[in-house]
Parts: structure tokens; C-alpha cells; sequence
């Protein structure tokens, strides 16, 4: 259950700050709706009657993308109702014996219905901020082990103080989400899991990118994608991490890339082969013996996209990021009584009639 803690000053000033510690036993499911994450994720862990998480003793071997481990699992906490906030900080006490490795993530969202990116890889006391508003926040725990397993026995997050934002234009139209064209390759490895635990099935359908940050959660659809080869597209979520990276976010503006360096939308390994960036290694020093910054699964790449062979060149289009473009735009709204109707996007605005002089008949707006 979720328990408020004390209050908190920060900046000289006495703020309200609401301390929400999660219990980490699992919860009854709840209905999932259409772009919300799955709730309450367990993926091959153990939660013991005090709350602790462990690696379950069958948990499978990690994905190739996070490491050589022998067991690898998630847990992925419900979506927590929270005061409005736009910075958590991180709290958790956690055991982590040598050969074993814990990653905690946050998330927020202002509906529970549109997350914003993972902030990855916290140490407990960070603080991760956003960009808007929100009041909503999740966190993921990923345990990796072998013999030995991490133990996680709590997490809290705390709202942080930051000055309020404003902006001017509240209620203009969400951008229209970015495409980028980048090499790709076909996922294959059919009965592997993904880094989210999704088992591959033939002719799967979903996508790796690389970085943890945009992940869905195992069955949820927080992060699509569409895919365009040739005139033909697909709308596909992000279930797994790779190819080569696991913190190139190259979809965003350059400031937020973890490869400040790089322009938005020149994935790493794309510099690393054709540039020479970071001496022709991706971030974790793999030689790049060809670029490709997206995993496709077999069923887009074959059944919905046609691709012949297992590498092409691709555009991807980051629909968390904004409006799909292949989408119409919204209908405009109803005019008021007596005045003429608003012009659908990409047409000419009507002209208006000479006074005196326009007659039955006439062509008006041709």
C-alpha cells in the first residue's frame, strides 16, 4: 500500500512533499487500456512475505544487451498517484554482491496513460526530472545475477521541489513526432526473451532500439514506433535493447543525448562505422562492423514491410515524441453559429465575398 511520509524543507521554504513507499508484494491485475503500461509487472522474480525481491531460482539467462549473466528478471511497480511534480528523487535500500548488478528506473506521466522516457539507472538519493508536469510516477527494477542475486527490500519516491514552468502556448497541438531514416537489421533469435521478458515468437512483431529509456513493459505498448520501407509501414512497440547501444536515445535533440556530441538522429554506431566516433567502437567498446540502429522482428519485416534480406535502410518514425504524421490531422473546431466553418489543414481559407456584389450562384472558396 502506499503510506504519506513527512514533510520536507527545501529552498528555505516548508514544502508539502509526499513520501510514497510502494510495497513490493504483488497486486491484484487490473484492466489494461490501450497505450498504458502492463500494471504491476513481475518477470521471473521472487517476492518474499516481507516485501523483498529476488531473482526467482529459474529465472532465465539476461539478454545479450545487458550483460553475461546467467539470471536475469524485472519488476515493474504500479502506476503511483502522487502530488503534481516535476522531479522525483529515489530512494531504496538494496543488497548488490559482487557478480550481481540492480538497475532502478522512474517514469512519470500526467494521464497514467502517456509515460515520459525512462530516466535509467538511478543511484539511491538521485533525482530524476521531466520535462512537464506530472502526476503519476512508476519505477522498474532489473536484477541480474548468477549464483548470487541482488536483493531490493524498498524503494520510495519523494516529489522535488523545482520552480514552475510556464509557457505560453498550453494548448497548441502536440508536435508531429520525428522520423529519422537508419539502417536496420532483422531481429530473428525466435525463443529468446527480450529485455522486457517477452519470449520471441516466429514472425514476432515489435522493435529493439537502443536504449533501456524507451522500453515497454512485457505486453504494453508506452512506446511505438512506425516503420516505413518503401512505401509500406507498420506501428510496432519497443520490446527489447540493441542492437549495438543501450543509452543512445539519437531520437532526441542534441542536448538530451547521451552522446552530446552527436546531432539528433545519427545514432552512435551509425558515427562509429561511417565517422570513426569513439574509434569505430559503439559505447561499450564493440568493434561496429556494420551500422544498424534498430532490430525489426520478423513479422514487420517480412509480412508488413516486404524486406527482402536481413539488412535495409529504414525510416522510423518516435510516436511518443509527438502526432504520428501518417495520421489525419484533428478535425477542426465546430465555427459558431453564422460564421463559416474553418478550413481543414492544408486547404485554402475561403474568400470572402465582394459586398454588393456576390449573387446566387456565384462560386465561392473554388
Amino acid at each position: 500500500m502506499l503510506e504519506p511520509a513527512h514533510r520536507v524543507r527545501a529552498g528555505g521554504l516548508l514544502l508539502a512533499a509526499t513520501l510514497w513507499c510502494a510495497s513490493l508484494a504483488p497486486a491484484a491485475a487490473t484492466p489494461r487500456t490501450l497505450g498504458a503500461a502492463a500494471e504491476n509487472q513481475h518477470e521471473a522474480v521472487a517476492v518474499s512475505a516481507d516485501g523483498a525481491v529476488r531473482l526467482a531460482a529459474d529465472a532465465p539467462p539476461a539478454p545479450p544487451s545487458l550483460g553475461a549473466y546467467r539470471r536475469f528478471g524485472l519488476l515493474i511497480s504500479p502506476a503511483m498517484p502522487l502530488p503534481t511534480f516535476r522531479a522525483l528523487r529515489v530512494m531504496y535500500g538494496a543488497e548488490v554482491l559482487p557478480g550481481t548488478a540492480l538497475l532502478v528506473d522512474v517514469r512519470a506521466s500526467a494521464d497514467g496513460a502517456r509515460w515520459t522516457p525512462w530516466a535509467t539507472a538511478l543511484a539511491s538519493g538521485a533525482e530524476a526530472e521531466f520535462e512537464e508536469p506530472a502526476r503519476f510516477a512508476q519505477y522498474r527494477l532489473m536484477l541480474l545475477g548468477g549464483t548470487a542475486t541482488p536483493v531490493v527490500r524498498s524503494v520510495g519516491l519523494t516529489p522535488a521541489a523545482r520552480p514552475a514552468r510556464y509557457t505560453a502556448l498550453e494548448d497548441a497541438p502536440a508536435p508531429v513526432a520525428p522520423t529519422f531514416t537508419v539502417r536496420a537489421t532483422r531481429q530473428g533469435l525466435v525463443g529468446r526473451r527480450t529485455a522486457n521478458g517477452h519470449r520471441i515468437t516466429k514472425r514476432d512483431r515489435f522493435v529493439s532500439l537502443p536504449c533501456t529509456c524507451v522500453l515497454s513493459s512485457k505486453g504494453g505498448d508506452e512506446y511505438m514506433v512506425r516503420v516505413t520501407y518503401r512505401g509500406r509501414s507498420a506501428v510496432v512497440p519497443v520490446y527489447d535493447v540493441g542492437p549495438w547501444n543501450t543509452k543512445d536515445n539519437y531520437w532526441d535533440p542534441q542536448e538530451q543525448r547521451r552522446f552530446g556530441d552527436l546531432r539528433q538522429g545519427w545514432p552512435q554506431d551509425h558515427a562509429a562505422f561511417f565517422e570513426g566516433h569513439n574509434g569505430g567502437r559503439d559505447g561499450s567498446g564493440r568493434r561496429v562492423r556494420f551500422p544498424t540502429a534498430i532490430d525489426i522482428g520478423d513479422g514487420v519485416w517480412w509480412d508488413d514491410l516486404g524486406i527482402k534480406g536481413d539488412r535495409a535502410e529504414v525510416e522510423v518514425t518516435f510516436l511518443w515524441m509527438g502526432r504520428d504524421p501518417l495520421e489525419p490531422p484533428p478535425a477542426p473546431p465546430p465555427a459558431p453559429e453564422g460564421q463559416p466553418a474553418a478550413p481543414a489543414e492544408g486547404q485554402p481559407a475561403a474568400p470572402a465575398p465582394a459586398m454588393g456584389r456576390h449573387a446566387p450562384g456565384d462560386a465561392v472558396g473554388a
